[in-house]
């Protein structure tokens, strides 16, 4: 959990000591493309900021969070396109790991799907979207869940691999957020997302999560983050990209447009598993079983 926090915001907020040392410029007008007149103009220097982000990261302990993700995936070779958006709606609290999630997909003719789970410490349960019938996830399953969300991320990120990009970066301000923005595209950047994407894999990953990794081209990406002049937490952010993979020489495309906001950092203190859903769960083993008799 803390290695996807930091990811979401401060590890990417690390891209903004690339920029220059001088404090964030006023965000121009969306309309006139004139720059703001502010009331509560700071001096802080990307540096600053991000070091300030790195010390309150450690306090995030909870959080409610929104995403709105419009995706689109193609294989021009055999002519498939599939569009989707999806909406997940989730609470998390940080240690004992607990995570209450509502997910809607709209898939277009292929149809919507509503899901929702519940992760804590009394078991990973999730609801079938085609029967309702809750299910309990096997326990190796919940482990192997919670050691991905919950190990540790090193924030001394060597930004030594960020100085191609430092004229690609944007530091700006409002008078209630610092606005910083990556908009990159090219062999550089793609390079930098095998390197941080291959960072949270497992050091023994296998041969195909390798050979998937290698075969990422990155055509265009941009991340724009919204940190609070007040208490430095990353309020929202933004994700556009459109990248390739291939796989076993297949070419997929993959272009992805996600807004975030987040918002109650701190202010979930508990997050339970409801006892009718725990009452009424079946054992996926026995859900699988049952499915085998009837065969």
């Amino acid at each position: 959990m803390k290695k996807w926090l930091k990811g979401l915001g401060v590890g990417v907020l690390a891209l903004g000591l690339a920029a220059c040392g001088s404090a964030a410029e006023p965000k121009k007008d969306a309309g006139t493309g004139e720059k703001v007149e502010l009331e509560n103009k700071s001096e802080m220097t990307a540096q600053e900021v991000y070091s300030k982000a790195m010390e309150v990261s450690a306090e995030q302990k909870s959080m409610h969070a929104v995403m709105d993700i419009d995706q689109k995936i193609s294989m021009p070779s055999q002519e498939v396109e599939m569009d989707s958006k999806i909406k997940m709606d989730m609470d998390i609290i940080v240690e004992p790991m607990a995570m209450h999630q509502n997910m809607k997909m709209d898939m277009g003719e292929m149809g919507k799907m509503d899901m929702e789970l519940y992760m804590s410490e009394s078991g990973f349960f999730m609801n079938d979207p085609e029967s309702g019938q809750w299910i309990k996830m096997p326990k190796d399953m919940y482990d192997e869940m919670m050691a991905q969300m919950g190990g540790e991320t090193d924030p001394t990120l060597d930004m030594k691999m960020f100085n191609e990009f430092k004229d690609d970066f944007k530091f700006e301000q409002t008078d209630d957020e610092y606005i910083l923005t990556l908009a990159a595209s090219g062999d550089k950047f793609s390079g930098l997302m095998k390197e941080l994407m291959g960072s949270s894999l497992p050091a023994d990953m296998t041969e195909e999560e390798s050979e998937l990794l290698e075969n990422i081209d990155v055509k265009s990406l941009e991340v724009i983050l919204y940190i609070d002049k007040e208490t430095f937490y990353t309020n929202a952010f933004d994700l556009d990209m459109d990248m390739t993979m291939k796989i076993e020489e297949e070419e997929m495309r993959i272009v992805q447009k996600m807004k975030s906001v987040i918002t109650k950092i701190n202010e979930i203190d508990e997050i339970v598993v409801p006892q009718e859903v725990i009452d009424e769960a079946v054992d996926l083993e026995e859900l699988m079983q049952q499915g085998q008799d009837q065969e």
